[in-house]
């Protein structure tokens, strides 16, 4: 697991004069490392991206601190309860447990590191996450929502194969059902993450002489890398994908320019037509923009999960990729595997996901 490492002196940076700014400076000087490093001094620094999401947090936060007139030094653990209170999710619903840790964990590491800095006496936000992790319908390791059944993942999959159909009617000569199809297949029959499904290119597949499909996932932050195999129909589903894949023209961005740059060349594509002209070298339409974005990803599989609960008569407040990968971590459990078995699948290096899904479906199984 990464560790941040503090390198910034007490009271070196306005924290309660412009807590935006300093944070951002803060930030900036952060490097990570794995747990099982003993060297500090080449550990690199958090990118650009990372810090940039980062600071959405913080500031959202700060926001939120301003229009209730509050500084750092008078924060208390109502105050950041309250403000957890009031993040909202989808529909205007209250925000899940997954969006309060994120927001959390960042505020938590700013107020270690202003505590340990002799800017604040003490932490608050620590209290309110060890009081988080100690109820049970709050728990913020896991929160895994399941589906009505076991049956789920046959009838999402006869979904997917639905709504391919329906894709294809309204788009004869699209690429993107067949990409749709593949997508959603490969999230209920191989359980990886979509950070994983984004990560992937065509070399990480290869088709056997019994049908089958051999996928070696690189893994992400929060998994490691594996060798899972898909059935026949997720197979089928890929293999056309790949070969339609192969006749598209993929553009890059002008941002993708740079001279440390690269062509991506990620299994699924995004479409081109909807990305603003002048952000685009060279293609048009029928153009596709490598690599998918997540959010695009995410909303492919979401529509046949909805579309599925819809058809089992099931009520759930979640919907999203994260509902099929509990789903199928809920099949191997149902099929006798281990916890230990069921968190290499999913490329866990703990067994406590598996086991807080276990104790949802029942002492059964």
């Amino acid at each position: 697991m990464a560790r941040t490492i503090v390198v910034s002196a007490a009271r070196s940076l306005p924290w309660l004069q412009n807590p935006l700014q300093a944070h951002k400076e803060w930030r900036s000087t952060l490097s990570w490392k794995r747990a099982e490093d003993e060297s500090t001094d080449d550990a690199p620094l958090y990118t650009d991206h990372s810090n940039n999401l980062y600071q959405s947090f913080w500031g959202k936060f700060c926001r939120w601190l301003a229009a209730n007139s509050l500084k750092l030094d008078q924060v208390k653990q109502a105050h950041i309860e309250s403000f957890l209170d009031s993040l909202r999710g989808r529909r205007n619903e209250p925000a899940s447990v997954r969006t309060m840790r994120t927001y959390l964990a960042e505020i938590n590491r700013v107020f270690t590191h202003l505590h340990a800095t002799g800017v604040i006496r003490s932490n608050p936000a620590a209290v309110v996450l060890e009081q988080k992790r100690r109820k049970p319908e709050t728990r913020f390791e896991t929160d895994p929502p399941l589906p009505p059944g076991p049956t789920f993942l046959a009838a999402y999959e006869k979904m997917a194969a639905t709504m391919y159909v329906e894709e294809r009617r309204e788009l004869p000569r699209g690429w993107t059902p067949a990409r749709n199809l593949a997508l959603r297949l490969i999230v209920a029959e191989c359980g990886l993450k979509l950070s994983e499904i984004c990560k992937l290119i065509p070399r990480n597949l290869t088709f056997t002489e019994d049908g089958t499909v051999v996928i070696r996932s690189p893994g992400h932050r929060q998994v490691v890398s594996r060798t899972l195999i898909g059935r026949r129909h997720l197979a089928t589903a890929l293999k056309r994908w790949v070969e339609i894949r192969s006749g598209l023209k993929v553009v890059r961005l002008r941002r993708d320019q740079g001279e440390s740059s690269r062509t991506s060349n990620r299994l699924f594509l995004g479409q081109a037509d909807r990305v603003y002209a002048h952000d685009l070298v060279g293609g048009g339409l029928g153009s596709a923009c490598s690599p998918v974005a997540p959010d695009l990803a995410e909303r492919v599989v979401t529509s046949c999960v909805k579309r599925t609960l819809e058809a089992l008569g099931h009520q759930a407040a979640f919907h999203g990729p994260q509902f099929v990968r509990n789903a199928f971590a809920a099949r191997l459990i149902h099929n006798g595997m281990t916890d230990a078995d069921v968190s290499d699948q999913l490329g866990m290096k703990t067994t406590f996901t598996a086991r807080a899904i276990r104790e949802k479906i029942g002492p059964s199984v």
